[in-house]
């Protein structure tokens, strides 16, 4: 149980961290090009904030670490009667990054942050690439579930009765989870969205971020 209490915390930081970049990433690239201030008010209007814990401050600080590490490219425009503004364009390699970090936060099991980001950007997949992304959680949920469940059998005396409570805490929420992946998987195996290589996605349509996922 020692492993499965470790990988249950402590990945948040870090998590949210990778769900704003891959959020910054797909708004500045369904938008073809935007200022740091439409893509903070595009996660607004996804309610980005209270699902993804997003800040103002985090969503500047990551269009900036994203262009210093060659995922954005920067191009400066003169503003209206005041300061220049920072016209921010994805890259290839930036491009590649999102759909990379789309992938991983679908397997990636007790990450909540970053399942909810990838999600959200879920259609920058093909849908035979999603399917098989959701499948791995799946498959990893039920793995961690057949350990908890010997660890039930076989519980350590020495752990006190409270950590053995969040245990089944943690154990109610994977079996939730675990569920809602398989009916996921099914979904877009029956058509659900409209993915990468589907007619109408967003390789297809000029303006992206008219398309309602």
């Amino acid at each position: 149980m020692g492993k499965l209490a470790i990988e249950t915390r402590g990945l948040s930081g870090g998590g949210r961290v990778s769900a704003t970049k891959l959020l910054v990433l797909g708004i500045v690239h369904l938008s073809g090009g935007a200022h740091g201030y439409q893509v903070r008010s595009e996660l607004q209007s996804w309610g980005a904030e209270s699902w993804a814990k997003i800040k103002p401050g985090s969503i500047y600080h990551a269009l900036k670490k994203a262009a210093a590490d060659g995922l954005l490219t920067e191009h400066a425009e003169p503003g209206n009667s005041g300061p220049e503004r920072v016209l921010y364009r994805a890259t290839v390699r930036g491009r590649d990054e999102m759909v990379e970090l789309v992938r991983d936060g679908l397997r990636r099991t007790h990450d909540a942050d970053m399942l909810n980001a990838s999600i959200a950007m879920l259609p920058m997949l093909t849908r035979t690439d999603a399917i098989a992304q959701v499948n791995e959680r799946v498959a990893r949920l039920e793995a961690e579930l057949v350990v908890q469940a010997k660890w039930r059998e076989h519980p350590n005396r020495d752990a006190p009765e409270h950590v053995r409570d969040q245990a089944e805490l943690w154990a109610g929420h994977a079996r939730t989870e675990l569920e809602w992946a398989k009916s996921l998987s099914k979904r877009l195996s029956e058509g659900a969205y409209t993915m990468a290589d589907d007619p109408g996605s967003w390789r297809t349509v000029p303006d992206h971020l008219k398309i309602r996922f």
